[in-house]
């Protein structure tokens, strides 16, 4: 509540403070925006024939050493991971109001404000930069969960299994092979495309937010039972989620992997199985990684006064500005990969522009933690707390 506000004035939460921040999720969207770099990187290759996983067909042993590396690990891992976490700040965020006295429907306008704000910088981001973008969708996953994030358990566990095909079908277009795309598109073509991909994501919402629910509903749920505020007292679940779920997500995601790196060939039904059964195992994946996250936080947490150190610092300070390091992935990406720039991702391996992907990575960890030792959000994040709080408390 505002220092300066009345007694009666009614209750109103503000940006929490850097103090009051979770460690496991911010750790948790730091890894998840290096996977969402090496799964984006893959969309600057052109002019050449890609295959499943839109893979080149023709590639180096190194660019097929990649190939396997992500398609066992981060594709389709990292963004349902990114969607979990998204659910659980949702929730994370109701939580917090809902202590601080402020009233559901006050609340819900604010996450409704939230989520418009996603919606618009999304729109933005994929009509200046980057056709891939997942904001906008988040936006209208958002407004969907303002719906039914009051919801019982028995509820939500019933719109994932219902949205559950959905997320499969659009998971089995990944067994599908592009062909031949032509030349790389100059400029004006790729606005095009960006303007139709805009168009087309917000005429086919329904769908999109239906593909998403699946991993928003485990977000939700692992939100509800505070997995990631005390990762120490929910051990048993975290090593279960890892041991079982990791090595089924690998062993899911080989028969894709095997048709994406050319080892074998297989008719188009069987591409489109092996895609659903690579989307499906994501899932356990994605919850895998997450068990990882909070795993090693409640172990640094018995060794040290001060987990965020080192290596974990870094990560947790891109996870703390993830709205602005995703942004910031465009900004360095597409000049240097697109064809009507600099144009290094034309005739491409993977192995490139994953090396790319990787160093812009590491840049915006700089960024961040330059950011971090300044005391500073990130200017995304500073934008969309102004649109979603207004004039609440300002919090370094």
């Amino acid at each position: 509540m505002h220092p300066d506000a009345s007694v009666s004035a009614p209750a109103r939460g503000g940006p929490v403070d850097r103090a009051g921040r979770l460690l496991a999720p911010d750790l948790a969207r730091g890894l998840a925006l290096l996977g969402i770099a090496l799964a984006n990187c893959v969309s600057y290759v052109s002019g050449v024939t890609t295959g499943p996983l839109a893979r080149p067909v023709e590639a180096t042993p190194a660019d097929r050493a990649v190939d396997t590396v992500v398609g066992l690990l981060v594709d389709n891992r990292a963004f349902p991971m990114f969607t979990m976490l998204f659910a659980y700040g949702f929730v994370t965020v109701l939580r917090r109001q809902a202590s601080a006295g402020v009233p559901w429907p006050r609340a819900r306008g604010l996450l409704v404000r939230r989520s418009l704000g996603l919606a618009v910088l999304g729109a933005a981001h994929l009509l200046l930069l980057f056709a891939g973008d997942i904001l906008l969708v988040y936006g209208l996953l958002g407004l969907a969960l303002v719906l039914v994030v009051r919801a019982g358990d028995r509820v939500l566990r019933l719109v994932g299994w219902l949205t559950l095909p959905v997320f499969l079908g659009l998971g089995a277009l990944d067994g599908v092979a592009e062909g031949d795309p032509g030349g790389p598109p100059g400029y004006l073509d790729d606005l095009l495309d960006r303007v139709l991909v805009l168009v087309s994501t917000v005429v086919g919402a329904p769908l999109f937010v239906a593909a998403l629910a699946p991993a928003a509903v485990v977000g939700v749920l692992l939100a509800r039972s505070q997995v990631l505020e005390d990762p120490a007292a929910h051990l048993p679940l975290l090593r279960r989620l890892v041991l079982v779920g990791l090595p089924v997500s690998v062993l899911g995601a080989v028969p894709l992997v095997l048709l994406s790196t050319q080892v074998v060939q297989a008719p188009p039904a069987v591409d489109l199985l092996a895609g659903a059964l690579h989307g499906g195992t994501g899932l356990l994946g994605a919850a895998a990684f997450l068990g990882g996250v909070g795993w090693l936080v409640a172990a640094r947490a018995r060794r040290a006064d001060d987990p965020r150190r080192g290596v974990v610092r870094a990560l947790a300070a891109v996870g703390e500005r993830s709205l602005s390091c995703y942004l910031l992935q465009s900004v360095l990406l597409v000049p240097l990969l697109a064809p009507w720039a600099l144009g290094l991702g034309v005739g491409a391996g993977t192995a490139l522009v994953s090396g790319v992907a990787v160093a812009v990575y590491l840049v915006t960890v700089v960024v961040a933690l330059l950011l971090d030792r300044a005391g500073r959000r990130g200017p995304a994040e500073v934008l969309l707390r102004r649109v979603v709080y207004g004039a609440a408390p300002n919090v370094r």
